[in-house]
């Protein structure tokens, strides 16, 4: 049987036979039909070939009057459809409404009956099946019997009933052996199929986890990068912040080296006006020395020539032999009249404050770094006063202001305080005198007294420099301290240093030193920046006092 090319229920003259192929495929059609499925399909054996002679086409061949082939036969549709029409139009209702089988399938659903000259016709005038074969094969499943029972047509049963019962039968062990084929054969291409989807699935999971692991490994790279140019950036940064502070440390080098050698000079300056004093005060002292030592020498060898002659006229029992009286009452001035050294050491004194104010201009340049942003407070001005809508400005207005009279205010001296509280540590502001005839600067304690007659000394809570009748100066201690300063300050720096309780002022345009206070008690009390414009006098001191930017 695997020699054939497929199997046939029947071969007979008639073009029209339930064709069935060893792939499990079947139909009623003709051998050209069936080779047709095979050739379409692959199934025809290796090496075989189909004979010229059955290339026989149903869409060729027309009929004849020995064998007429009618064009309608009663087609019907495994879905139920059925009509009488040509298999072309069988074809065309199965491609319309999507019922064409795969090839292959168990059951042909398509049956042509023949309508042949000796067939058996039916009630309805149709031809019958035109051979027991052809019949069988419409029966083949107990669900079709209705195609032979419609409500069109009744098929009527041939005489030789028995005949088709037996191909019946014989079609019925057909289509056993063909669906215990296909059975097997679709489980072979189940299990192929299955191993194929499975080969799939690997394949498909194995693509996955590879972009998975394209995808990670892209994504490891793309984090690699940009860590990567953040640290190049920050690299960067440090590179820089590294350059910054070499020219810092080269900058603050630089000032250090500039500091040193002015202090340096300064303090060789003071130690050389200290030496020249040395050397002049000892100066009597040497010369006295080398005097003294003469005038013992020459004493001493008077008196040992004297001894001599003494001993050489005892030795001789000279006794006419007569002393010096002069020797007898020899003495050694021991006398030390070198006169007051305070000449000296005043003239020294002025010579060193005059080198020493050179550090001065180096003390100045520090005090910036300390600078507060000072203001007024209009809430402890004396009523006369006028004061600047930025709190840097206080002048004598000339006539009374309606203010509040509070303990705060100063209601007896023109003066007023900064609102900057001075707590600790260190800090520097300048005013602006300009060429005012008088003028107060300093610091006063918070809780200091501000009504009536006030000490403006440090027992009363104020550290003042005062500026009056055009040209004095005083620091107000107690007793105050007349000051001398070659010319009118036109700009005064003010440095306290609360720790250690030092208030220095300063003449910024002169880069001189003013006055300083030393050993301020300013306790644990806030103390505050203290002004006084003075009054106006015959038109002049009108000018303000100017709380301005540190100068640089």
């Amino acid at each position: 049987m695997s020699e054939c090319i497929g199997w046939k229920s029947t071969r007979r003259t008639s073009n029209m036979n339930l064709q069935v192929c060893h792939c499990g495929w079947s139909k009623t059609t003709t051998y050209q039909g069936l080779r047709t499925h095979q050739g379409k399909m692959g199934c025809t054996a290796k090496g075989m070939s189909i004979p010229q002679s059955e290339y026989l086409s149903l869409n060729t061949h027309h009929g004849t009057n020995d064998d007429p082939l009618p064009e309608l036969s009663f087609q019907v549709c495994h879905c139920g459809w059925s009509k009488v029409t040509t298999y072309q139009g069988l074809r065309t209702h199965q491609g319309k409404m999507g019922c064409t089988l795969e090839e292959g399938a168990l059951f042909p659903n398509t049956f042509h009956l023949i309508d042949e000259k000796e067939g058996v016709k039916t009630d309805s005038g149709l031809p019958s099946f035109s051979t027991p074969t052809d019949f069988a094969a419409a029966t083949v499943k107990e669900e079709h019997k209705s195609l032979f029972e419609t409500p069109q047509h009744s098929v009527q049963m041939p005489p030789n009933f028995h005949v088709v019962r037996r191909a019946l039968d014989f079609s019925d062990q057909q289509n056993e052996t063909i669906q215990t084929h296909q059975v097997a054969t679709e489980k072979e291409e189940l299990r192929s199929f299955s191993d194929t989807l499975q080969q799939s699935n690997d394949m498909v999971q194995k693509v996955k986890a590879a972009q998975q692991v394209d995808s990670s490994s892209e994504y490891q790279q793309e984090r690699q990068d940009r860590i990567t140019a953040d640290l190049q950036l920050k690299l960067q940064m440090i590179k820089q912040k590294k350059a910054e502070v070499k020219s810092s440390v080269k900058a603050f080098k630089c000032n250090l080296d500039r500091e040193w050698l002015e202090i340096n000079s300064v303090f060789s300056d003071a130690m050389k006006v200290m030496e020249e004093a040395r050397e002049k005060a000892l100066q009597p002292l040497e010369e006295r020395k080398a005097k003294a030592k003469k005038e013992a020498r020459e004493l001493m060898q008077q008196l040992q020539e004297e001894i001599d002659k003494l001993t050489k006229a005892i030795s001789n029992s000279d006794t006419n032999f007569q002393v010096s009286p002069s020797l007898m009452t020899a003495t050694f001035d021991t006398s030390c009249s070198f006169g007051t050294l305070r000449v000296t050491t005043s003239t020294m004194m002025e010579q060193i404050e005059q080198n020493l104010e050179k550090l001065s201009s180096v003390e100045l340049k520090r005090f910036h770094r300390f600078e507060v942003d000072v203001k007024l407070d209009p809430s402890t001005a004396h009523r006369q006063l006028l004061l600047s809508a930025d709190g840097k400005e206080v002048s004598d207005g000339g006539e009374s202001q309606e203010v509040s009279d509070t303990l705060e205010r100063f209601d007896l001296y023109g003066s007023i305080l900064g609102v900057n509280s001075l707590v600790s540590g260190k800090s520097y502001w300048e005013v602006a005198a300009g060429d005012k005839t008088g003028w107060d600067m300093g610091v006063a304690r918070g809780n200091a007294k501000r009504t009536g007659k006030l000490s403006l000394n440090p027992d009363g809570g104020y550290w003042v420099v005062v500026h009056y009748n055009d040209d004095k100066y005083a620091a107000m201690a107690e007793p105050p301290v007349g000051l001398t300063l070659s010319e009118k300050p036109d700009r005064v720096g003010v440095f306290v240093d609360k720790d250690k309780g030092l208030v220095s002022f300063y003449d910024v345009t002169a880069q001189s030193h003013i006055h300083s206070f030393t050993g301020c008690s300013f306790s644990d009390t806030e103390i505050f920046p203290y002004f006084s414009p003075h009054l106006r006098e015959n038109g002049r001191n009108a000018e303000p006092l100017i709380i301005c930017a540190v100068t640089r």
